[in-house]
């Protein structure tokens, strides 16, 4: 963990605790960010603390999952569905590499313990309260810490919000909330290759760049022998370029080095935003599955494998731009009952903490749909502001909001009504 002590010390209003989402981003990464001016000065009054969760950055055990490319290894030879008793055996087993390498506690590092472990932390410093800003997946964790712990929560604001509680008492209620968390993706590609729309655009391609956009995504082999065969590198790398308008030149230029030229150069830098190492097991995937047990513990194996067929049979219906990515990989999830934790114990609704949400209708990776579930339906007591923002989470990159989220971790001055709107800056 670190800790950026207060500028203005005789001001001073507590430990302002912050981190960056992922799962598996490192809190002391975005400590630097802060210490380099990232974070507006009128907060000079916290002492900012952040720390690398479970599994993460610097905080040990490391996250392994059997050795580079075991699990890829190991699957490679089960062609379609899985639906022999020796397939069986290998899908559990490539689950079990977690267990084999980190042992009991590669089922311990979901988020209700990474928010037991921010309460350790704040006891250790002494504090009565902390106030909490959390970016993307770091909602989740706001979420389960004052769901815990609502009388050590001096004020919380959740930016690029997950919901993590959804729609899940049948296959149809569960594919349609995936399906509405993915398709913002959908719509933003549709949007980057619309605006591909003169000449000076390097994928026109005579007024047709979805034809180039088709023969990159034919060429993804070429994205996975760059990153240790990893079959997701394409997609994800792809993927990433969406993440604000300002890389969409990225995107065209990875469609178009990969359609044009067989380079697979910028697809396979911007994947790595993702996949760090390649060849190990995603510790996002891990956290999320690990979850995902926890509050869905009435979905069992059959149901999961079900709705992965369900899943992917309506993205080729309903999100063809998508559906061209071919994410239909082996998925271990599944197979975590093997070692899935304890399901949820409590309602994770903030236990009536004020909560200050932020959406943003334009974000890819967490949803404006999920932002108005958790503040409006999960959170018991929560604040939602819309603004349309031109990549994922908006703080402190608009005026409006900074002033919002000001007054919350200030004054503890939440807004006088339950939605409000900013308007877009660029």
């Amino acid at each position: 963990m670190g800790r950026i002590p207060a500028a203005n010390p005789s001001e001073r209003l507590g430990v302002l605790v912050v981190n960056p989402g992922g799962p598996g981003g490192s809190g002391l990464e975005l400590l630097e960010a802060f210490a380099a001016g990232f974070f507006p000065q009128e907060l000079d009054a916290f002492d900012i603390v952040s720390f690398d969760p479970r599994g993460v950055g610097a905080s040990e055990p490391a996250f392994a999952c059997g050795a580079d490319g075991e699990r890829l290894a190991a699957t490679n030879d089960i062609e379609g569905d899985i639906d022999t008793a020796a397939e069986t055996r290998i899908a559990e087993d490539a689950a079990l590499l977690c267990v084999e390498s980190m042992g009991a506690v590669a089922g311990l590092l979901h988020t209700e313990f990474v928010a037991r472990d921010m309460d350790i932390i704040r006891a250790a410093l002494g504090e009565d309260q902390i106030s909490y800003l959390g970016y993307s997946y770091g909602s989740t964790i706001g979420t389960w810490y004052a769901s815990l712990f609502p009388n050590r929560v001096r004020a919380m604001v959740l930016d690029g919000a997950q919901d993590p509680i959804d729609p899940s008492a049948t296959t149809a209620e569960r594919v349609a909330n995936d399906i509405l968390e993915i398709e913002t993706f959908e719509v933003l590609l549709d949007r980057a290759l619309s605006a591909c729309d003169d000449a000076s655009c390097e994928i026109f391609n005579d007024g047709d760049p979805l034809s180039l956009y088709l023969r990159a995504t034919q060429k993804f082999d070429l994205v996975a022998n760059e990153l240790d065969d990893n079959p997701l590198a394409g997609p994800l790398g792809l993927i990433t370029t969406l993440y604000s308008e300002d890389t969409w030149s990225l995107l065209y230029a990875g469609i178009a080095g990969l359609a044009i030229d067989d380079d697979p150069s910028v697809f396979a830098s911007s994947a790595q935003f993702q996949i760090p190492n390649p060849g190990q097991v995603s510790i996002t995937g891990h956290i999320n599955c690990l979850d995902d047990w926890v509050v869905e513990s009435h979905v069992d194996r059959a149901d999961r494998i079900n709705d992965s067929e369900v899943m992917f049979d309506e993205i080729e219906d309903q999100l063809p731009l998508l559906a061209a990515l071919n994410f239909d990989t082996f998925d271990a999830c599944p197979y975590y009952d093997q070692f899935a934790p304890e399901p949820l114990s409590i309602a994770l609704d903030g236990a009536n903490v004020p909560i200050l949400v932020i959406g943003n209708p334009n974000d890819p990776a967490t949803p404006f749909v999920e932002s108005v579930g958790l503040a409006t339906e999960t959170l018991s007591n929560g604040y939602l502001i819309e603004v349309e923002h031109l990549q994922h989470t908006v703080y402190p990159d608009n005026a409006c909001v900074v002033r919002l989220v000001h007054e919350v971790l200030l004054e503890t001055t939440y807004p006088t009504d339950r939605r409000t709107t900013c308007l877009r800056e660029d």
